[in-house]
């Protein structure tokens, strides 16, 4: 962020400095986290759903923030502590985040969907970043918080900026796309993600398709070609068009789409690329990636060049190698959308070990969450999958899915969380399994992968010692 005097801040937040020399000062950054709070930075007390900021403005100044925003006096907050007064600390956060993009010549590119954001939003990054000055969303930054942090990052030398949208209630991305000003905006697809909040797929369509609402008529609009609500959602806007998707109805068409030890590969228009990455649900980030680079005029080579640096993000259909075992770290998130292709790529597995799911609750699915678990439960029968072993409230109805096919009761593991089935994981892998590991965020599947890492350890301390009894691929 570059340096803004707080006397400017001042008058766009509205805001009351309770020392009348504090807005001489400057400030280098913004901050809502006590513990990453940086020298020169300006701390926002806002109110989350858990915390109330204003416990943290001590910490925040002693970390070395120039001020802080407050509603109130924290409690033994001094006269002489450098505090801004407003009415709604939330509300300035957003308000500075707005004037702060306003300030920029960048090209935003707005990023939302039911499946796929964080992963599509890396891929636009990891294509235009080797070319042109930008910069992405850190993290997870996708909602009324960690956008207005991710239009803090830019700066006048950026050309661009990939952003995550995400929401659970209608409404949500109007707002986001009002801090965030795109031009460019892309959506992913739409899925049953968040259907508690939105109700329906046709909910979900109309609240997603408020980013292409927000677009300018000189903006461009991107979207899956072969998703069902992709008319709906091109109608939404006066903007530019750009369908991608294996469809031939797409301005950006792959086809030949291979999967190789290498990676994924395809061809769009006579020329081919490789994403080293597994799974064939890869290639429409890709599409999304290379139709963005296009209007920013990169090449063909260049794209081919940059699509083979992406690395998938951790947590996000990450394959790792933990002792002897292929680990599918897609731990982060889940719904019934990304949890089937997860499977089909644990499906497309080749050697000779045994595949094995690790499935946690697919959360948010509303009145139709047992029949999404139930239809995954189905659908890991019908594939080339050894075991699987869930847990959370709707394992019976994965459990009910599976045996209804080919799997049997001594092939499927069911407990209340992850720690229940950590033991009966560990005590079925053997050297040469893959293991995908999957539910959504608050199951905390990544538990189950922090195991593995300590049992892979405890077998590697064990080799060194009895002198190679144990083979480790690490």
């Amino acid at each position: 962020m570059h340096r803004v005097s707080l006397n400017k801040i001042s008058q766009i937040i509205q805001g009351e400095p309770g020392i009348p020399d504090l807005i001489l000062s400057d400030v280098e950054g913004i901050s809502i986290d006590s513990r990453t709070t940086r020298p020169g930075d300006l701390f926002f007390a806002v109110q989350g759903k858990r915390l109330d900021g204003h416990q943290f403005v001590a910490d925040a100044l002693a970390q070395g923030a120039q001020a802080c925003v407050v509603n109130r006096r924290p409690e033994a907050a001094g006269l002489s502590q450098p505090l801004i007064y407003v009415d709604d600390v939330n509300h300035a956060f957003q308000q500075f985040a707005r004037w702060y993009r306003s300030q920029q010549q960048v090209t935003v590119i707005g990023v939302t969907g039911s499946v796929g954001k964080t992963t599509t939003r890396t891929m636009i990054h990891t294509v235009l970043a080797p070319f042109l000055k930008g910069v992405q969303s850190p993290a997870n930054y996708n909602n009324e918080f960690g956008v207005p942090l991710s239009i803090a990052q830019i700066i006048s030398e950026h050309q661009y900026a990939v952003l995550e949208l995400g929401a659970s209630l209608p409404g949500e991305i109007r707002e986001l796309a009002r801090l965030s000003q795109p031009e460019i905006g892309v959506i992913t697809g739409i899925g049953p993600s968040h259907l508690e909040h939105f109700g329906s797929l046709e909910q979900t369509a109309a609240a997603k398709g408020e980013l292409f609402e927000a677009l300018p008529e000189s903006g461009l609009a991107i979207l899956n070609g072969d998703d069902p609500f992709a008319a709906s959602l091109a109608s939404k806007t006066s903007a530019r068009k750009l369908k991608i998707g294996l469809g031939t109805q797409n301005n950006f068409q792959a086809v030949a789409i291979q999967q190789t030890d290498e990676g994924i590969s395809f061809r769009v228009d006579g020329t081919e690329f490789l994403v080293p990455v597994r799974g064939k649900h890869f290639v429409y980030p890709a599409l999304f990636a290379i139709a963005v680079a296009k209007e920013f005029g990169l090449s063909n080579r260049e794209l081919v060049e940059s699509l083979g640096q992406f690395a998938t993000v951790p947590g996000r259909c990450h394959i790792e190698q933990i002792g002897s075992w292929t680990i599918i770290d897609d731990s982060y998130n889940s719904s019934p959308v990304s949890m089937a292709a997860a499977c089909r790529l644990l499906n497309d597995w080749t050697g000779g070990g045994k595949r094995m799911v690790v499935m946690g609750d697919m959360l948010e699915l509303g009145a139709e969450s047992k029949r999404y678990h139930q239809e995954i439960g189905e659908l890991i029968a019908s594939l080339n999958i050894d075991f699987l072993f869930v847990c959370g409230k709707q394992a019976g109805a994965v459990v009910e899915g599976a045996l209804s096919g080919k799997l049997t009761q001594k092939n499927v593991v069911q407990a209340a969380d992850v720690e229940g089935i950590r033991s009966e994981v560990i005590s079925r892998l053997e050297p040469g399994d893959v293991v995908l590991v999957k539910g959504s965020r608050s199951m905390q599947m990544e538990r189950l992968i922090s195991s593995l890492k300590q049992q892979a350890g405890q077998q590697d301390s064990q080799q060194a010692t009895s002198g190679g009894k144990y083979k480790s691929c690490v």
